[in-house]
């Protein structure tokens, strides 16, 4: 369930956005909780409680709740405060991500939907944005 798209928890049809939130919610996972048990931390401790636990208990919605809330500028710094410090490159790249796929609307409320129309809307600017993260390593 960690992995698992908002909109998919609460039940809506899934679409090729979900597939991507949920490759950026397995990339959050494996610099903030598994790096540390693959070598990356550099004798670093980790965190003694991730945020992102919240993320594996719990109902469908109240995992889904948890995601919605984490998603936010603020809360997403906190996701990567857990990552080793050898990690610190990949955060733009999480940045970036984040406000693609998480848009603010017109309200200025954070869409979790899909865009209407062609799929290379989302898939362009998050290959865009990996071919620079790439770049500057």
């Amino acid at each position: 369930m960690q992995f698992m798209a908002v909109e998919v928890l609460r039940k809506t049809d899934h679409t090729y956005r979900h597939d991507l939130e949920s490759f950026f919610y397995v990339l959050l996972w494996m610099c903030a909780r598994q790096s540390w048990r693959n070598g990356f931390a550099r004798g670093e401790k980790p965190p003694k409680e991730s945020i992102l636990r919240r993320w594996e208990i719990g109902t469908f919605d109240s995992i889904a709740d948890a995601k919605e809330g984490h998603m936010t500028a603020n809360s997403i710094k906190r996701i990567m405060g857990e990552f080793p410090r050898s990690l610190d490159i990949v955060k733009p790249l999480c940045l970036k991500i984040r406000k693609i796929l998480f848009p603010l609307n017109k309200d200025e409320e954070m869409s979790f939907g899909t865009p209407a129309g062609d799929p290379d809307q989302l898939y362009s600017p998050i290959i865009a944005a990996f071919d620079d993260a790439i770049k500057n390593m």
